[in-house]
């Protein structure tokens, strides 16, 4: 996921939304804010089972520098692998591109099937073409990180941890990431924190973290997850979660090796992963993001009904 600052970008990666792809640093500028073509064109690749692929563009033109932006129609968004097979991407209602929008923003969504974002696999070099109503052009490129597995743990699986047991999870190393970014959905904190004194009032509770660099492949779940959310969290919950999760609590847990364009322009809230400013991956006629992540997948389940489907999964993995 794109994430712009007061919209919400489709559930796909966090948020989402680094290789040796794109511009090279001397050739990017910095946004415009007023009066531009902005396009944030997502590419995600799953790599579990039973997971979809997504690639969507989110196209809008601002107005002026009070936050306005308008939807920009009729235009022709092609993705092509380097190796030379391509896609053109569809018009759509602006939910197939992001869940919600600030007041007085609007913009266009462009989208291709699931079955068809599966064709672009971790390593593809990409490319980008947009010709906006009129003629004028924009373009980007960049290249897919590289596949990756999580440790002890099968392809879209799940495991089981004791309460309140924080464990490392760790994977391999995407060749030419730029990040990792990791997400977890945390469901039933309400009920199990409420016994221990401790008011919660979402469910699920969506914490982020990352790791800032190809090399960086571990993190600790769940205290790690929180970084970006320490100035949100109740003193008490985060405190609570640098020890572990109660029982019957359960997390969704994503990790997504993204690429250098997604980086340097994913901004939200605390979420700034390379520095306050965005620096665009698109030229020409706008501005931009051409990014890409490649996205696993895990199950967390702590002391949870025996009937819940995972809780017959096997141990998370034991820190080394």
């Amino acid at each position: 996921m794109a994430v712009g600052v007061g919209r919400r970008i489709r559930r796909g990666v966090v948020l989402v939304l680094v290789a040796v792809g794109g511009c090279d640093l001397d050739e990017v500028t910095l946004v415009d804010p007023t009066d531009v073509v902005v396009a944030e064109v997502i590419l995600q690749v799953a790599q579990d089972p039973g997971d979809e692929s997504r690639l969507t563009a989110f196209v809008h033109r601002t107005v002026g520098a009070g936050g306005t932006s308008e939807p920009v129609p009729g235009a022709r968004i092609i993705v092509s692998k380097t190796s030379g097979a391509s896609v053109e991407l569809a018009e759509r209602d602006i939910s197939y591109c992001v869940a919600t929008l600030p007041e007085l923003a609007d913009g266009s969504c462009y989208w291709t099937t699931p079955m068809v974002a599966a064709g672009f696999r971790p390593g593809d070099g990409i490319e980008l073409y947009i010709e906006l109503p009129g003629g004028a052009v924009m373009r980007g490129a960049t290249t897919v990180p590289g596949a990756f597995a999580l440790h002890g743990v099968p392809p879209g699986g799940a495991c089981t941890l004791p309460a309140d047991t924080s464990f490392d999870l760790r994977w391999d190393v995407a060749a030419g990431a730029w990040a990792y970014v990791n997400e977890a959905a945390i469901r039933g904190l309400p009920d199990a924190m409420a016994l221990r004194g401790i008011q919660v009032t979402e469910d699920p509770l969506h914490l982020l973290g990352v790791s800032i660099s190809e090399a960086d492949t571990s993190i600790i779940f769940p205290g790690e997850f929180g970084v970006f959310n320490r100035f949100e969290l109740e003193r008490d919950l985060a405190t609570a979660l640098q020890s572990g999760l109660p029982p019957l609590t359960e997390a969704d847990v994503s990790i997504a090796a993204a690429d250098r364009n997604w980086v340097n322009w994913v901004r939200g809230g605390n979420f700034n992963p390379s520095g306050q400013v965005r620096l665009p991956s698109i030229t020409g006629a706008g501005t931009g993001v051409f990014g890409a992540v490649v996205l696993r997948r895990l199950g967390i389940a702590v002391e949870v009904d025996p009937a819940h489907p995972w809780a017959s999964s096997p141990p998370c993995p034991s820190t080394p």
